[in-house]
């Protein structure tokens, strides 16, 4: 058809076209609706890469812890948050992966209150690449006195442990429990999203500190040496049947070690290795952190 020489040519077998056809036939799906179709059920890697750039802008510019209002608002507010949310959720699933349990007993206020966190072992994620694995820490505090919201701020630097920090504006997340009798399964996410859409984070195993209470706060928790934290159910199994969370999308990634020092011995990393393998953890994704040499941003 687009060799034929002339316009009138061209419109002529249009019109024989229409006539063999009735004109009954009924629209042609053509390539650009199939395409774009095929794009929605499966992302180029163009739109990949817009997905981990917002989620690294809402995460780790850190707007893997709303207003009441919005928290509380309905499902006409809340319900497109949580789609939109759940569109970067990973989607490794696998139903050879065992429930795993979370630390209990648990006390929150400890893991909170008595010091800040020092990754020492990671997943790499869409939000945390392994560019960023370097000086990584979290701290966490007390939003409201009722003591139901926990501001998270993440911090890490870009590069090396002299590189650019990736919070530079020390932007915060929200973390909440859904479910109080089960103070371990946090979610986390922006603030300014109803908590419906968050994330999961789980703790799944602390070793109590046998540290001294400091002087200037007698009252202050001990808190704990170490914790392995799962950005919720492990579902994509790995070797020896052990089961990780996913490398990719942001709800349903991120595995961690905590610290409480943020250079501790082998010794205290082992056991926190051991405690995740013995929960059937696959530990192969995971990469160590730099801390030697860094220096942090007050808290």
């Amino acid at each position: 058809m687009a060799r034929i020489g002339s316009l009138g040519s061209i419109r002529l077998s249009k019109q024989l076209e229409k006539k063999k056809q009735g004109y009954h036939t009924k629209p042609r799906r053509d390539v650009f609706s199939a395409d774009a179709s095929r794009a929605r059920a499966e992302p180029d890697a163009m739109s990949a890469l817009s997905s981990r750039a917002l989620a690294r802008t809402c995460l780790l510019a850190l707007a893997l812890c709303a207003p009441r209002g919005a928290e509380a608002g309905g499902a006409a507010s809340g319900g497109w948050f949580r789609r939109f949310f759940s569109s970067f959720a990973a989607n490794d699933t696998n139903a050879r992966c065992p429930p795993v349990p979370t630390a209990s007993p648990f006390d929150l206020a400890a893991y909170v209150e008595s010091h800040p966190w020092y990754v020492q072992e990671q997943q790499p994620n869409a939000y945390q690449p392994l560019s960023s694995l370097f000086c990584v820490r979290a701290a966490y505090a007390w939003e409201d006195a009722a003591k139901r919201r926990v501001a998270v701020l993440n911090t890490a630097n870009e590069g090396a442990v002299d590189g650019p920090r990736t919070n530079e504006r020390k932007t915060k997340l929200r973390a909440v429990v859904p479910d109080e009798t089960v103070p371990s399964k946090l979610a986390v996410g922006p603030r300014f999203v109803p908590s419906a859409s968050y994330g999961p984070y789980w703790v799944l195993a602390v070793k109590p500190s046998d540290a001294p209470l400091g002087e200037d706060d007698p009252e202050k928790p001990r808190g704990y040496d170490w914790a392995v934290v799962s950005g919720g159910q492990p579902n994509v199994p790995g070797g020896k049947d052990t089961c990780r969370t996913s490398l990719t999308g942001v709800n349903g990634s991120g595995l961690w070690i905590f610290t409480r020092d943020p250079t501790p011995s082998y010794e205290v990393v082992l056991e926190a290795r051991e405690a995740a393998t013995n929960l059937g953890i696959d530990l192969s994704e995971m990469r160590a952190v730099t801390h030697e040499g860094c220096e942090y941003p007050e808290a």
